[in-house]
């Protein structure tokens, strides 16, 4: 399984989540888990640019990270646009990786949640209709090719 589709099984579990039959008494501890998942998926979709496309090496330590705002740097290292709609909820949405997991306090309501799912998927069709149609490892600058 890549990243791409390792990240929508993600956003699936989301979208469960937050459905009536996933959360019937709209648990606020159970949208938490639902705001991880889709973290981890717009995570996992910008990995699958560095490693699929750019051709990045996935056991680099900086690849280690869940840090949005970083992995979007390296993405745009390559000379890839990430949308400003991402960019500018980047650092909220990366905060509920580890928040949702240790926080006491309710890291996401159902609305964040929802316009996050809905990034989520304009930005897979972007890295679809965009990145893969218009470039793709053979257009890609490599590391060496920057420095």
């Amino acid at each position: 399984m890549n990243y791409r589709d390792r990240g929508y099984a993600d956003i699936c579990v989301a979208r469960t989540l937050i459905s009536p039959f996933g959360n019937p008494t709209n648990d606020e501890g159970v949208n938490d888990i639902a705001a991880y998942h889709v973290q981890q998926a717009i995570e996992k979709e910008i990995k699958h640019i560095l490693h699929d496309i750019c051709g990045a090496d996935d056991t680099a330590r900086s690849f280690k990270t869940h840090n949005l705002s970083d992995l979007i740097g390296q993405v745009e290292e390559y000379g890839i646009s990430i949308p400003e709609e991402l960019i500018d909820l980047a650092s909220d949405i990366s905060d509920w990786e580890a928040a949702t997991r240790y926080s006491g306090s309710v890291i996401a309501n159902i609305e964040e949640i929802k316009e996050a799912i809905a990034i989520y998927e304009r930005f897979t069709a972007f890295v679809k209709n965009q990145i893969e149609v218009d470039g793709g490892k053979e257009d890609a600058p490599s590391h060496a090719e920057k420095e």
